[in-house]
């Protein structure tokens, strides 16, 4: 058994060398051996997908991002992996669905609460995004990519002076009062 978990090992180290530098193909036939040994290593399954992902074979690596989501629900890359996935084929509302979910899972993630405001904006969803915008700003208050996508949609629904203060908030503004400078 000892030897068995080695032997993965090795070549799970292997494979992500190739997959680090490219080699998409030969990475994923060594990960392909990975599974057949242990159907439920979530890494290799992760990898496999990714590998596939880089080689523009979305529906594989679907595929095995789902795989993965089996195995563990919980698993955040893997989320949100498949939500740069529908991202990435302009499927924004699974995209969306799948952020969401990652992001309820763990609400600390920035760079998906940017995606969330992005898929939003994408399905013209000006509503929506106008509530989760408002969340998102207090957890992320200098979010400039938030902060902007927020602006442009309170200007399209006619909010204009709360529009102005987010682009204040998000530009900094300079004011002059006689011999005063103040940098809001």
């Amino acid at each position: 058994m000892a030897k068995n978990i080695e032997y993965l090992e090795k070549s799970f180290n292997e494979a992500e060398k190739l997959r680090n530098n490219g080699n998409f193909k030969e990475a994923i036939s060594i990960f392909l051996k990975i599974i057949k040994e242990n159907n439920n290593f979530e890494p290799a399954l992760n990898n496999i997908a990714n590998c596939y992902f880089q080689l523009n074979k979305y529906e594989l690596a679907e595929r095995y991002f789902l795989e993965c989501l089996k195995i563990n629900e919980n698993n955040l890359t893997t989320l949100n992996n498949l939500g740069l996935l529908y991202l990435k084929n302009k499927n924004f509302k699974k995209s969306l669905s799948i952020f969401n979910v990652s992001f309820t899972k763990n609400n600390n993630q920035e760079k998906v609460a940017e995606k969330i405001v992005y898929c939003l904006t994408q399905l013209n969803l000006i509503k929506e995004l106008d509530k989760i915008c408002k969340k998102l700003i207090e957890i992320f208050p200098n979010n400039k990519i938030i902060l902007s996508y927020n602006r442009k949609n309170l200007f399209k629904i006619g909010k204009h002076e709360e529009a102005l203060k987010v682009y204040r908030k998000e530009t900094g503004v300079i004011e002059l009062n006689n011999d005063d400078v103040n940098i809001v």
